[in-house]
């Protein structure tokens, strides 16, 4: 059926969380994350000048230190694919998050605008707020969804009955960003982006340091 006939009918439109923005980086490091296990479980093991090795105990450690977050974080991209999702059906549009909450309810008739955004985070700053006559305006990362029924989305939501307006607000402050989208939602570690990295850091260190100490006492 041509897009275009899907988009005037009042056919169901769900998208699905798209991952590919987490798995590109990872996949992209596999070849120094597996180089870099080997040899730390390679130091552990055979130990270094003057520092006795932990023998397999220390390579076996090495691999778990990687092996653990690295499943620590498909976990949660598989979560993330199987339980986020917007939908629009029977003219009612509902986001639910990574953990299957309900983040929005609302009738399409209800939505109020489409704003398109630039709010002072690291990396890609370009955000979609939707706006709604009850609820709290809900942001949304467009990179995060599957691009095509969003697009879908979005044109039906622009048309009747909806008629939601798309403005584009530009570069937002933080102030003026909540002074704009009262409520709006915006993850702590984009917001507080220096500090969320410091503690990145500091619970990194903490975390070698642990496997390497337990390497020698299992």
């Amino acid at each position: 059926m041509p897009a275009e006939m899907t988009d005037s009918s009042n056919a169901p439109i769900k998208v699905r969380a798209d991952n590919r923005v987490y798995k590109a980086p990872l996949f992209g490091g596999a070849l120094p994350i597996g180089l870099g296990t080997i040899r730390l479980g390679l130091r552990l093991a055979n130990g270094r000048g003057s520092s006795p090795g932990a023998g397999w105990p220390g390579l076996i450690v090495a691999v778990l230190a990687v092996v653990v977050p690295l499943v620590w974080f498909a976990g949660g991209l598989a979560v993330r694919r199987m339980r986020a999702g917007i939908a629009l059906e029977n003219g009612v549009l509902s986001v639910r998050d990574r953990w299957g909450r309900l983040v929005l309810l609302t009738l399409e008739s209800d939505v109020t605008g489409l704003h398109h955004v630039r709010i002072p985070v690291d990396g890609h700053k370009d955000r979609l707020v939707l706006t709604s006559v009850d609820d709290t305006p809900l942001v949304l990362d467009t990179r995060l969804w599957e691009e095509e029924p969003l697009r879908r989305l979005l044109g039906r939501l622009a048309a009747p009955p909806a008629q939601a307006p798309v403005r584009q607000q530009g570069m937002l402050t933080w102030p003026q960003f909540r002074a704009r989208f009262p409520g709006a939602n915006v993850p702590w570690r984009q917001v507080h982006f220096g500090w969320f990295t410091a503690l990145v850091v500091i619970l990194a260190i903490a975390y070698i340091a642990f496997f390497v100490n337990l390497s020698y006492f299992v």
